[in-house]
């Protein structure tokens, strides 16, 4: 549905000599239809510049942009701001009418849209009297209404309590469900893993891992195995020179997947039970945190 190709987008630098900043360098990236995919990285990365590029709000310098031919868009901006004179109901009819919507099917498509984000109460409610949360609310609203085959969402849980998040969790699965292709950008790591279908991490303007969920499933390495903390435990586990850390009643011993089944075996052997065993931890933030590591190294830092 995307195709990027080799986008350079350079800024002029704030001095007297004249110089040039580098805020896009030879990105490239493919969008699927009907795939979740998350654009990650630190303030400053270049994933906002990517999105405002696929959406023409600015201009690459070189390289190639190609959406598909009749795809309709949707889209949330990072710091969604409207006239807060409006009612929600009208900020929909001004979003709906400018993709054309006949005004016959409007009612029941704002309905669909308030309903899918929990605003049923608020259709005739002034914005100025909406809180952060309820505004992305608004905003996510704005952005589905015309029933777009593409959605574009710039930080789309900013702002919202743990509800709210779930709400916009359960609202991307059920768009993808419906077909539809998501491309949003995140700091909530945990909720991207969850998600996304692919994962597209960037550092310093660039492209650095472009992971597919298989990626993100064969990255698991390490499970986590959590067992009553007592003296006698920790030193046969220090003993048997395994990895822990210890809690107020448990103690978590950490061991690469591939040596579960040993490691079960042995605790077994020495009476210690089995409270829990699950993954050690998410997959993405360790992915993400040495990606940015590693290039943070290569440039001397």
């Amino acid at each position: 549905m995307i195709t990027v190709e080799k986008l350079v987008k350079t800024v002029k630098k704030k001095q007297l000599l004249p110089s040039r900043k580098t805020i896009l360098n030879d990105v490239s990236f493919r969008v699927q239809e009907g795939k979740v995919i998350s654009i990650i990285g630190q303030n400053g990365a270049g994933k906002s510049t990517v999105i405002k590029s696929i959406l023409g709000f600015t201009q690459p310098d070189s390289g190639t942009l190609n959406l598909r031919a009749g795809t309709t868009l949707g889209y949330l901006p990072e710091n969604p701001y409207y006239y807060d004179y409006l009612t929600l109901r009208e900020l929909l009819w001004f979003s709906a009418s400018s993709f054309g919507m006949k005004k016959v099917d409007f009612p029941e498509k704002a309905k669909a849209a308030v309903e899918q984000v929990g605003m049923q109460a608020e259709l005739g409610n002034r914005l100025r009297t909406f809180s952060k949360g309820m505004t992305q609310r608004a905003g996510i609203a704005a952005a589905i209404v015309h029933d777009p085959d593409l959605l574009i969402f710039d930080e789309p849980m900013s702002g919202l309590d743990p509800v709210g998040r779930q709400m916009v969790f359960d609202l991307i699965s059920g768009l993808r469900d419906r077909g539809k292709t998501i491309l949003f950008c995140s700091h909530v790591l945990s909720d991207v893993e969850r998600l996304c279908d692919e994962v597209i991490i960037m550092h310093a303007g660039e492209v650095r891992r472009h992971l597919t969920r298989e990626d993100l499933v064969l990255a698991q390495k390490e499970t986590e195995i959590l067992v009553p903390l007592s003296a006698q435990v920790k030193q046969i586990l220090t003993t048997a020179e395994y990895r822990f850390k210890t809690f107020t009643e448990h103690l978590s011993l950490y061991v690469e997947t591939d040596k579960i089944n040993q490691t079960l075996d042995f605790l077994r052997r020495k009476e210690i039970p089995v409270v829990n065993v699950q993954s050690s931890a998410v997959t993405l933030e360790k992915i993400f945190y040495d990606v940015v590591a590693d290039k943070e190294e290569s440039c001397g830092l």
